[in-house]
């Protein structure tokens, strides 16, 4: 099976620029170790931000279908420039552009918001899925499931069937991480009928 390539963009998590918390090791061991391709950018601006999403969006990175938003967070939110950038915002900008992808919320609380307004992102961006945490979250139990997360979405074609086979198998993860207090809502609960 063809690796799933990974689009990271991970923001500005401390003030004090000598302080070098990132992800980017995950990505380097999931490369190293299961020859994941990624791509990791650094994004401490809205308009970094808008540029980067802008690039994700387009077929020449369509081999990097996993975009993982590494950031701080709120609910229904990401924190940029010390500014939420809402689900809302974001659906805007990717409006129709994620067939048959998926999107990682590496950031504290960002999915703690009503499930309609889930529900409507993934209706308005046409996302296999969204994943997030609903509250604030350690970064050592945080990393290590992402390591882990990252690791099941390759293993399943990222399609409607694919998607709910890494569903169930990233649910079974996520039981061992419960103060992360994960949640991940696929295409099917929108295609669902009554939903």
């Amino acid at each position: 099976m063809i690796k799933k390539g990974i689009f990271c963009l991970e923001g500005l998590w401390y003030d004090d620029l000598r302080k070098r918390s990132t992800v980017k090791p995950i990505l380097e061991l999931l490369e190293l170790n299961s020859n994941i391709p990624f791509l990791h950018s650094d994004c401490a601006t809205e308009v970094e931000f808008n540029f980067y999403i802008n690039k994700w969006k387009t077929a020449r990175y369509r081999r990097y279908p996993i975009l993982y938003l590494a950031f701080h967070g709120k609910e229904n939110g990401l924190l940029i420039e010390d500014k939420i950038f809402s689900l809302e915002q974001l659906g805007e900008l990717l409006a129709g552009k994620c067939k048959n992808r998926v999107i990682l919320f590496a950031s504290c609380s960002t999915v703690k918001t009503d499930k309609r307004n889930l529900k409507n992102f993934l209706r308005k961006t046409n996302a296999l899925a969204i994943c997030g945490y609903k509250r604030i979250v350690p970064w050592i139990s945080s990393t290590a499931f992402e390591l882990m997360l990252l690791a099941a979405m390759q293993d399943n074609v990222l399609d409607g069937r694919g998607i709910e086979a890494i569903y169930r198998k990233i649910i079974r993860v996520a039981k061992m991480f419960k103060e992360l207090d994960f949640l991940m809502v696929t295409k099917r609960e929108i295609t669902a009928k009554n939903t």
